[in-house]
């Protein structure tokens, strides 16, 4: 399972390594080795051109072991010293720039950058790593104008000018194709805007222990693959859950479409549909494989018996009217089926957590940050304020919230929280939500426990929507075709990604995927 950490507790991390009797050299040539041997993977042909750029730190050191390492595997291979005064140069990373040269290794300095004439298959950033923070200047600034210029970046733990500790970027960042995180991801790479720079983000081993602490979970590709329901041979249509899905209104009939649409496309084996009725005219017979009925406005007794189902889902499109808050008010303090709450069903419970306690059995509820200051009655403020909101909503409710946003983040009543890699701006739109709160339930009510449905449901939109970039733009995403995406999400996860990946992005494919 993957942690976050903060650079400074990287730092502590790597103390702790040293004197536990791991030379600092050789943590640098276990990151150099993964490294190199993932950039190896991203070069289209032996004797490919390569730039490591290395600034005058240890993630300097690292960048000189990648180049003379790659060039022991036959590529042409130039390192760049981004460094004005060689009393900057960090022992260590002096030490294994010497011996990139005794094996050959042709290194250029800051007077000689014009050099850089050809196109590289494939620049490696080993500038600063973890230790930027403030505004990029000197050696390293200028030297950025030539990494731009390769055909692919690969970041050794973070992009140059994302400060790791908070996210933020300098505007001469250069956008990474992949990040090679070092024993574990900063946190930077994982939120705005930084996340935006890292590009495919991969996590090495080097050997230094990272804490297991419950609150740092990163939701990646081997959790998310291990958390998948099974699929007998044997199965049934029952096997798969019965869903009961309820949305919609006049003004908005689309909204429980993309509820059924997800839930279908995530697995579940029966899916029930249930509208108000000046909503049904719309909506019957629009999705074959559902099986749909209406309820009158506000009417709890015209609701579908929730008895035979595995999981109910409510909310979209309903509206925040006095007819929503009697239907979502008689589920919570009724009905026992685990339940996910999404949209308008959150809007009729505004600053209720009392009311939403009541609930027995599990609950999931999805809001996005302005539905989350509604619950809670608070303004949305900093990314910490939000987290912590929602941390106080799961303990005081009892239920799993999966605040939606980049990243969307999951909060158990145990202070649990995993963080969710996946998605791009193409789920900014209206309608992903909806598709979202579908797939949550189709997981649920196979069988999946509510704390992990929600964050495997937002892995899986993210992964389909992701997909969906390679041969597309985020601009043009639809959510109907982020659901129609998710067998390929699927399809990719149980053929196995490659190791150590933690977030797909398709911007450039750099032979790394074995794309569905």
């Amino acid at each position: 399972m993957t942690h976050w950490v903060t650079p400074r507790e990287m730092q502590d991390l790597d103390r702790r390594a040293i004197r536990s009797g791991t030379p600092e050299e050789t943590l640098m040539e276990r990151a150099g080795g993964e490294a190199a041997a993932l950039a190896a993977g991203m070069l289209p042909r032996p004797g490919s051109l390569v730039y490591v750029f290395c600034g005058p730190g240890n993630n300097g050191g690292d960048g000189f072991v990648v180049a003379r390492l790659l060039r022991r595997m036959g590529h042409e291979v130039r390192a760049v010293l981004a460094s004005d005064q060689a009393s900057d140069i960090s022992p260590l990373c002096m030490r294994n720039l010497v011996r990139f040269r005794e094996e050959g290794g042709l290194v250029t300095g800051m007077n000689h950058l014009a050099d850089l004439s050809y196109v590289p298959d494939l620049a490696v950033d080993a500038l600063l790593g973890t230790g930027f923070h403030g505004t990029l200047g000197g050696a390293v600034a200028a030297s950025l104008e030539y990494l731009a210029r390769s055909s692919g970046i690969l970041a050794i733990d973070t992009p140059t000018g994302v400060d790791g500790e908070i996210g933020t970027a300098d505007p001469l960042t250069p956008h990474a194709s992949v990040t090679l995180a070092l024993a574990a991801p900063k946190l930077g790479c994982l939120v705005p805007p930084g996340c935006g720079f890292a590009g495919a983000l991969f996590r090495a081993d080097i050997g230094i222990d990272v804490p297991a602490r419950r609150d740092r979970v990163v939701f990646d590709f081997e959790l998310a693959r291990a958390s998948l329901p099974p699929r007998p041979v044997d199965a049934h249509k029952g096997t798969f859950g019965r869903v009961l899905l309820l949305g919609g209104s006049e003004l908005m009939p689309g909204a429980p479409l993309l509820m059924a649409k997800g839930a279908l496309r995530t697995g579940a084996g029966l899916v029930r549909l249930s509208v108000p009725y000046p909503a049904a005219g719309f909506v019957f017979g629009r999705i074959p494989e559902a099986v749909c009925s209406y309820f009158l406005p506000g009417d709890v007794t015209s609701l579908p018996d929730p008895g035979g189902f595995d999981c109910v889902a409510m909310g979209p499109g309903m509206g925040d009217t006095v007819e929503t808050s009697k239907i979502v008010r008689h589920a919570l303090s009724t009905w026992r089926a685990p339940m996910v709450l999404d949209a308008d069903a959150l809007n009729v419970l505004s600053n209720s957590f009392a009311e939403i306690a009541i609930k027995k059995g599990p609950l999931v509820l999805t809001p996005h940050p302005g539905e989350l200051a509604r619950l809670t009655a608070r303004e949305a403020g900093s990314r910490e304020d939000m987290w912590d909101m929602a941390a106080v909503l799961s303990k005081a409710t009892g239920a799993c919230v999966l605040l939606k946003g980049r990243p969307s983040v999951s909060f158990s009543p145990d202070g649990g929280r995993v963080l969710v890699p996946c998605g791009n701006s193409g789920l900014a739109t209206g309608g992903s939500g909806d598709i979202l709160t579908g797939m949550i339930a189709a997981l649920a009510g196979q069988g999946v426990e509510t704390g992990t449905a929600a964050p495997l449901g937002a892995f899986l939109h993210g992964l389909a929507a992701d997909l969906l970039a390679v041969d597309s733009s985020s601009r043009a995403i639809l959510p109907s075709d982020v659901a129609d995406f998710l067998g390929r999400a699927f399809r990719f996860l149980e053929d196995g990604p490659p190791e150590g990946l933690l977030r797909f992005e398709g911007r450039w494919d750099g032979r790394l995927w074995n794309l569905p």
